[in-house]
């Protein structure tokens, strides 16, 4: 193995390594960035799918707290409040609210009332006693006061059979809230109920009923105050309800009451790592495998009561999955790129070389078909030449012939004279055929027809010359460099060349501007006006209403505006943005090559102009062509 073969080797490898150490870095850089940007959307898709489901919750106690004021002012209305039709009410309330348990009715009973409450209640309720609550928390007969607050109706049967008709304003902590439902108007929350202080999570709701709706002031509150709706819910049912979807990808619930502290909690098991694989490559990455658990805590508002809601997304909702299909990835995909760079770097000088030698060659076609689109511009312009060549030298060739006949009358003439001179003894006959010869000439004015014929000739001579000018000037063959150039001139220029593709029914209308001229290649520019021409006449050539070619020229800023005109066909839609492509034609066959307007659109552009194209079916097509003075 030679020197130059073995540093050529190291060169591969050391290359592969570099890059294998750099995919490596921009790896571990994808995964951190994918890392912290997961954390964040883990963050705040948990928060924001927390605080959805804690609106429902919301909204679950406020539609059961309207539920409650409404059966409270229905109540308020009726001027008798009948077991039957309290039952009625209460079950469609149920009906409609899931998450109540009980619904009962307490009138305040003032003691001058009792006996005719208790009366008119057993009608409906048998065996109704008032009992209420001894300080050890037995039941017992009522005691003398001066209002009483019985439970005395309930929905469904047998829920609180046991209190019925037992005074809820025995219990210091019933009473109490009672009271404060009454002189604020609203419905307020209890403690636990004393008869099962273990269901921490169930709640009493008192909703004050008056006489005739809700008074402003609060002496009339108490006055008019007639009961209470009396509502029993399972807090902890109505919050796992509405955190359902939560609770279900297992997110760890704990509920606290921030009265008196006590809470009551729905955990999940966390899933934790030991291994030490996983733990070299935490502390290698400075990242930590999973995202620690964040508490989501939310302050809740039970009519009076507050509770706190925290809610903990468990492992399975917080690892970044993401960051770790990056790392991975990135990582077979460096071992991949590696790989495959090991085995192209033999055949890039081969791949190189190829593609040279396909530039060399496409470069050279490019040229060919430039060049042929030249000839072909060529061939119509010697075409042009031909025919416009063809008149003047048939007329001109035609005075000659005449002339020269002329020429030979005027010559034996004068070989006649110039006999008469040599001889000294002329007879009058020969005299007589000499005058008779000039009065021919004379009378057929043969030296006048003979100078018009040669005007004629001059004349036709003329306009071949200027034929032969106007194809100099249109090619500009002795000034191939940029310079100066009269853009009206050069359309002349360009009609003069196509001037034998015009008939009757083509009309040209020029309105030209006194414009600046353009530093530009000229026979370049004659170039894009010969083939716009030649396309705008081939449009217009097949109208039976005649053709018209408009060419306008204008000055604006510092750019000079082209515009080339015709009312034929027009151009479809579809082909409008390929027009320029080379070799892309809609004329048949023989008519043209697909390479005019792709030549002469990057000759515009090497110009540092624009060509644009507008047409419409039916009415014209129009082209446009801004050119940079300088």
């Amino acid at each position: 193995m030679n020197t130059k073969t073995s540093k050529h080797i190291w060169l591969r490898y050391g290359l592969a390594i570099i890059i294998f150490c750099l995919c490596s870095i921009l790896t571990i850089s994808a995964f951190k960035a994918t890392h912290t940007f997961e954390k964040q959307r883990i963050e705040n898709e948990t928060e924001r799918l927390i605080h959805s489901q804690m609106a429902n919750l919301q909204r679950s106690f406020d539609l059961m707290l309207e539920s409650i004021h409404s059966m409270g002012a229905y109540i308020g209305a009726l001027n008798v409040i009948r077991q039957q039709r309290f039952k009625q009410d209460a079950q469609k309330m149920l009906e409609s609210r899931k998450n109540i348990d009980i619904v009962a009715w307490i009138p305040q009973v003032l003691n001058t009332e009792q006996r005719m409450f208790i009366n008119t209640t057993r009608k409906q309720v048998e065996d109704f006693t008032m009992t209420e609550f001894a300080n050890n928390g037995e039941i017992v007969p009522i005691s003398q006061r001066e209002r009483y607050f019985p439970l005395t109706y309930e929905e469904p049967d047998s829920s609180l059979n046991t209190i019925i008709g037992l005074d809820m304003g025995s219990q210091p902590d019933w009473l109490q809230t009672m009271e404060q439902g009454r002189d604020k108007g609203m419905p307020i929350a209890t403690k636990a109920f004393p008869y099962d202080s273990k269901k921490s999570m169930h709640i009493g709701i008192f909703q004050p009923v008056y006489h005739s709706g809700l008074p402003n002031k609060l002496a009339a509150r108490r006055a008019n105050v007639r009961g209470f709706i009396f509502v029993t819910t399972d807090l902890s049912k109505i919050i796992k309800q509405s955190l359902k979807d939560l609770l279900a990808q297992n997110f760890s619930l704990e509920i606290i009451n921030n009265e008196d502290n006590t809470s009551t909690t729905n955990t999940t098991q966390n899933i934790t790592t030991d291994s030490g694989i996983l733990q070299t490559v935490q502390y290698w990455l400075s990242l930590s495998l999973q995202i620690q658990p964040h508490n989501f805590t939310t302050k809740l508002n039970v009519v009076g009561q507050s509770w706190s809601v925290i809610l903990s997304p468990t492992d399975e909702f917080t690892v970044a999955k993401s960051a770790w299909v990056v790392l991975i990835g990135g990582s077979l995909l460096t071992i991949l790129l590696v790989s495959y760079m090991l085995i192209l770097m033999g055949r890039t000088a081969r791949i190189e070389r190829l593609v040279a030698e396909r530039t060399f060659e496409l470069e050279e076609s490019e040229a060919h078909l430039v060049q042929s689109e030249k000839m072909a511009s060529i061939g119509q312009m010697v075409a042009g030449i031909v025919h416009e060549i063809n008149t003047p030298l048939a007329y001109v060739k035609s005075s000659v012939e005449l002339t020269k006949g002329h020429i030979d009358e005027i010559g034996e003439a004068l070989g006649t004279y110039e006999g008469l001179c040599k001889q000294d003894d002329a007879t009058s006959e020969q005299i007589q055929i000499a005058k008779d010869m000039s009065k021919t000439l004379e009378e057929d004015e043969t030296l006048e027809e003979a100078q018009m014929l040669l005007d004629n000739g001059l004349n036709g001579i003329d306009k071949i010359s200027n034929l032969v000018k106007n194809l100099k000037d249109f090619s500009r063959l002795d000034r191939a460099e940029a310079a100066d150039h009269d853009v009206n001139k050069g359309l002349n220029d360009a009609l003069n060349m196509i001037n034998h593709m015009l008939d009757d029914k083509v009309k040209i209308d020029k309105n030209y501007s006194d414009v600046q001229h353009v530093m530009c290649a000229p026979a370049q520019i004659n170039q894009v006006f010969l083939n716009l021409l030649v396309n705008a006449i081939h449009a217009v050539s097949d109208e039976e209403k005649g053709g018209i070619i408009k060419i306008i020229t204008s000055q604006q800023e510092k750019r000079v505006k082209i515009t080339i005109e015709d009312n034929g066909n027009g151009i479809p839609t579809e082909n409008l943005t390929r027009i320029f492509e080379p070799f892309f034609t809609t004329k048949r066959s023989g008519k043209g090559t697909g390479l005019g307007l792709a030549i002469s659109y990057k000759i515009i552009k090497e110009h540092r102009g624009e060509l644009k194209v507008a047409s419409k079916i039916g009415q014209g097509t129009t082209f446009t062509i801004y050119l940079p003075v300088k």
